[in-house]
């Protein structure tokens, strides 16, 4: 039930695959982290289990992601991960390797593929016209094993089968067991994996109103996203856990090695640097009742600044509630985020509010969500609604139709200015 944050990728609590687009992921996945506890899906994956553990709708936010929540459509029906080999991972591995199963690691597959056909009508530049275009599609390759001890270890690597970027989405290895959980690689930043925001109107995230795929002049952020870090999980105590994570620097992609041995220059102008964020959130359920709420702290390093240009701060706050109405559930929540130096800029900050109410009953599910952007530097202040619903037709096979309404009432004369935008969709989503 619970959603992942639109905000929170990288250096804020903000993943741009959904309030801004650099995550494509709709909030779809909650992940608690404890290591017996279960593997919940919000939405598409309520019904189905994997390894054996029944996906079953619930807060259980271990590593929610999105405040922008944060993810793909149904990336949490993707399983667990293998790859890696580092100085630290080796030196664990070993360590245990007398006291692993005989069966050893376990590869997995898994994945999406989710196509959406758009119909819209941009007020400020009076055009209209219908896409085939908007395609998103991952697959996840994942090896996992347990040592007799109880230690889990594995690696993941997602690859995009859409992306002007990197053909490698994430890459990282884990380790977890009754110290918490370990992430070592190119993963998003524990602020982006803890928050919560509000639901989206269907189950698989594709009518999330700030994805930012459908409005042309879509705001966008700036933040280390998956650059290499680690990440640290506490064990969930009362329902309640803490995250830190690290990025010596904001570049995804690792220098040639015959040059630098790896390392990255610190002298990029303007450039993102260093990245620390924490999160800390809470997830119980009581007397029919589940509750979900987090908090996220983000500070991003800018590498030679130029006059006006400063480090980016930002903090959030998220809940999500969930209870039972007639045969179905109603899940309610929102989201508060500020950026402070928002993409560097000094005195430019950001405040964004979301909003929304789900309903979910059988294969149906059905809401609204809205969300709210005032930005300092073009006076701007952009809102947008998404209503709509999904359908389940079958096991890894849903439908989503909806509409969205983006309005930007701007007074500086930027790319936003007085931009209005109407979308109609119908997706399919099919995942595995």
């Amino acid at each position: 039930m619970a959603q992942r944050p639109p905000w929170a990728r990288g250096g804020a609590v903000f993943r741009r695959r959904q309030v801004l687009r650099n995550c494509n992921r709709s909030p779809s996945m909650s992940c608690n982290m404890e290591p017996d506890g279960p593997f919940c899906l919000t939405g598409a994956g309520i019904g189905n289990s994997i390894e054996g553990v029944e996906i079953r709708r619930a807060v259980s936010p271990g590593r929610p992601g999105v405040l922008p929540g944060c993810l793909v459509p149904n990336e949490g029906m993707m399983k667990k991960i293998l790859l890696g080999t580092t100085a630290l991972a080796t030196a664990v591995l070993l360590t245990n390797a007398a006291h692993a199963a005989d069966d050893g690691l376990k590869l997995t597959l898994g994945g999406f593929f989710s196509g959406v056909v758009l119909a819209g009508d941009d007020g400020n530049n009076n055009s209209r016209g219908i896409s085939f275009d908007s395609w998103n599609s991952e697959i996840s390759f994942t090896a996992e094993a347990t040592a007799a001890n109880g230690l889990t270890y594995g690696f993941q690597i997602q690859l995009e089968g859409a992306s002007v970027a990197d053909q490698i989405d994430e890459a990282y290895l884990y380790l977890s067991g009754g110290f918490g959980r370990i992430e070592l690689g190119t993963q998003d930043p524990v602020a982006a994996q803890m928050g919560y925001v509000a639901p989206s109107p269907d189950a698989t995230g594709v009518l999330t109103v700030n994805s930012g795929d459908y409005f042309i002049n879509a705001f966008t952020y700036n933040s280390d996203g998956d650059a290499g870090k680690i990440n640290y999980f506490t064990p969930r105590i009362g329902g309640f856990q803490l995250g830190l994570s690290y990025s010596p620097d904001g570049t995804q992609d690792p220098a040639d090695g015959a040059v630098s041995g790896g390392f990255e220059p610190d002298n990029n102008v303007n450039g993102a640097g260093q990245q620390f964020t924490a999160g800390l959130n809470y997830s119980k359920e009581f007397s029919g009742v589940t509750l979900g709420l987090s908090g996220t702290y983000a500070w991003l390093e800018v590498e030679s600044p130029t006059v006006g240009m400063d480090d980016q701060t930002s903090w959030g706050l998220g809940a999500n509630i969930g209870f039972g109405a007639g045969a179905g559930t109603v899940t309610l929540g929102g989201s508060y985020l500020n950026i402070t130096n928002f993409n560097f800029a000094d005195s430019d900050d950001v405040s964004a509010y979301d909003a929304g109410v789900q309903y979910a009953q059988g294969p149906f599910t059905v809401g609204v969500q809205s969300i709210w952007w005032d930005q300092d530097s073009f006076a701007d202040t952009i809102w947008g609604i998404s209503v709509g619903g999904g359908y389940k037709v079958a096991a890894g096979l849903d439908l989503s139709l909806g509409y969205m309404h983006w309005d930007n009432q701007g007074g500086g004369g930027g790319a936003f200015s007085n931009t209005n935008a109407d979308v109609f969709l119908f997706g399919t989503t099919l995942s595995f």
